[in-house]
């Protein structure tokens, strides 16, 4: 009997290879192995009872990765004979732990035993020197670990050393810092304290562990103190943080504040797993693509580097040589005159369109930021890209100013003011109170729901993040299946389409008034953009006929979003997003040289 294990894996960090090779060592029956491109396979010839032991063995030693897109088991007529081994030390990358590690650790409590498939930590943290470190020298790897426990426990604080660099740990009982997030030491009873699905509960094993956006539930918050909206949770990203964790849990403590948060953030619904920020290995990115002349963009401590060698993204560096054509977004000041200017949302569809080879195909493209203007965009090759809606209007810090302008619109509009502050008058007087602070990185969608919680009664304060993520937060706990029809109006401006936040935040006082509650109307901001912005796919379908919508940006972070995004334009077209790089960083600088090559 002759079988096929395939995986497509999309990253060249070399994992894949050590997994097969050592699954090779582990096998009972001979295997080969094949690698071609981002294509594995693994072949072999026995009994029935010796596959279905391998098989346990595959699925014992190849974990679930963001970058493993694709694994099936395919029973062959004859075996392929020309399959080669994928051996390539020269790419080695290290990742948190494997799945041989894990159980290691949790088993023994030391995380300084080496292996050949993690890799070797880049701080070089020995037990001896961590030791050393904490001056408390215990005769072995576990010993020290429990002592650090206890540490924690008794002082509620504590700060070592890690294969991740220093990291401060503190109970829950403290106040936690703005640079800390939450790791779970046991994630058994995960969902009881956090709004979590199935799906973001995968993306948090996955073995990058990266972390992801929750909300606390009610109990968890009251029992601890908690008044963000939101938290960015991970499991133990590293050995020696695996082997505290570990010794908490059995100590009967679930999660600890954390700082030194995973680099690598997801969000994640409908088995879509969206990486909102690039991961410690994931730059440098290549791509074969070569071009006329040399160009590069620099973006937000990003460098993209093209010419025709082929394009490189990575961290950015102060030794660039040579003379080369600057790219530069269309509203930076700092970039010389001599830049070229592009827009941020069409250089995130060209990203997309580079990762995901789909030259040639005509493409609408959503870009939804929170701390950039957003943009609904599309492309075909016979008129280029066309700017369909700028989301980039201006919009006050003040809520009574808001209500202002909503009362001069029309006559309505007036009444609906009159009848909001005679309604609801000790709401209105706080509104007169109220200004957000000055931020200049918060995006029009950013203010729009931040002045839209204050009007609606969620939130008092002066922070416009924490403002959005209070409608964010609440629409996060409605578990209905479609909201009230906030308005998205697309307005004429001088300088093309926008979108009227005007009418959105016009059409939630009236809900208001009407009597539906904040989580309603909060989650109608959020499926009424998702249907708008199906919409104006069904838009670039009718003029230019399009194959297919990108969807990028950080705010589909919010998994809501996500979702009702993908359930609005799926139906009618295919879905494409980044697959290595970050929905909202490095995609926009290799986009941007690569615009004019289509």
């Amino acid at each position: 009997m002759h079988i096929a294990f395939k995986f497509e894996y999309v990253h060249d960090n070399g994992l894949f290879d050590r997994l097969l090779l050592r699954l090779e060592e582990l096998s009972t029956i001979e295997i080969a192995l094949h690698k071609d491109d981002t294509h594995y396979t693994i072949e072999a010839t026995g009994e029935q009872k010796e596959l279905e032991q391998l098989a346990e063995t595959v699925s014992s030693t190849i974990p679930n990765s963001l970058f493993l897109k694709g694994y099936a088991i395919e029973e062959l007529e004859t075996r392929t004979t020309d399959l080669s081994k994928p051996i390539d030390e020269s790419t080695y990358f290290e990742v948190p732990y494997c799945p041989e590690c894990h159980v290691e650790v949790i088993k023994t409590l030391d995380p300084f035993v080496p292996c050949k498939v993690c890799g070797s930590s880049d701080t070089n943290l020995s037990f001896k020197s961590l030791n050393s470190s904490t001056g408390l020298e215990e005769e072995d790897a576990p010993a020290l670990i429990t002592h650090l426990a206890d540490i924690l426990i008794e002082k509620r604080e504590i700060t070592i050393e890690t294969h991740n660099g220093k990291r401060t740990f503190s109970l829950l009982e403290s106040k936690s810092s703005s640079e800390q997030g939450i790791l779970i030491c046991d994630p058994s009873d995960l969902s009881s304290s956090f709004v979590i699905t199935k799906g973001e509960l995968d993306a948090l094993m996955m073995i990058e562990r990266p972390s992801v956006r929750l909300r606390a539930k009610l109990m968890f918050r009251s029992q601890y103190e908690m008044h963000k909206a939101f938290y960015p949770v991970f499991f133990a990203d590293d050995k020696v943080t695996l082997a505290l964790s570990e010794v908490l849990r059995r100590k009967g403590i679930k999660a600890v504040y954390a700082d030194a948060i995973p680099t690598l953030r997801v969000a994640s619904t409908m088995e879509q797993h969206l990486i909102i920020d690039d991961g410690r290995d994931m730059l440098p990115w290549r791509h074969p693509m070569s071009l006329d002349s040399p160009f590069l963009c620099r973006l937000q401590g990003i460098e993209a580097d093209g010419g025709d060698d082929g394009l490189i993204v990575q961290r950015q560096s102060s030794n660039r040589k040579g003379s080369y054509l600057l790219f530069a977004e269309k509203n930076d000041r700092q970039a010389p005159s001599t830049a070229i200017r592009f827009e941020r949302g069409h250089a995130a569809l060209r990203s997309i369109v580079l990762e995901n080879d789909l030259a040639g195909n005509s493409l609408c493209g959503i870009y939804l930021s929170r701390r950039n203007d957003s943009q609904i965009c599309s492309f075909s090759k016979k008129i280029g890209y066309t700017t369909m809606v700028d989301i980039a209007q201006t919009i006050p810090l003040r809520p009574e100013e808001i209500l202002e302008a909503i009362a001069e619109m029309d006559e309505s509009g007036a009444r609906l003011i009159e009848n909001y502050k005679k309604t609801l008058p000790e709401l209105a007087e706080r509104i007169e109170k109220m200004s957000f602070d000055e931020d200049e990185t918060a995006s029009v969608i950013v203010r729009t729901w931040a002045n839209a919680a204050a009007i609606i009664g969620l939130y008092e304060g002066s922070d416009l993040y924490e403002a959005f993520s209070s409608l964010e937060a609440t629409a996060i706990e409605f578990n209905g299946k479609s909201g009230p029809r906030i308005d998205h109006k697309v307005t004429s401006t001088k300088y093309g389409y926008g979108l009227d936040m005007f009418s959105a935040i016009r059409s939630a006082i009236s809900f208001k008034l009407a009597g539906v509650d904040e989580y309603l109307i909060s989650f109608g901001f959020i499926d009424s953009l998702a249907d708008f912005i199906a919409l104006q796919a069904e838009s670039a379908d009718a003029n230019i006929g399009i194959d297919g919508v990108t969807l990028s940006g950080d705010l589909f972070e919010n998994r809501q979003l996500m979702m009702r995004a993908y359930n609005a334009i799926s139906a009618n077209f295919p879905i494409y997003r980044n697959q290595r790089l970050g929905t909202d960083g490095p995609n926009i600088a290799v986009g941007a040289i690569t615009l004019g090559s289509e």
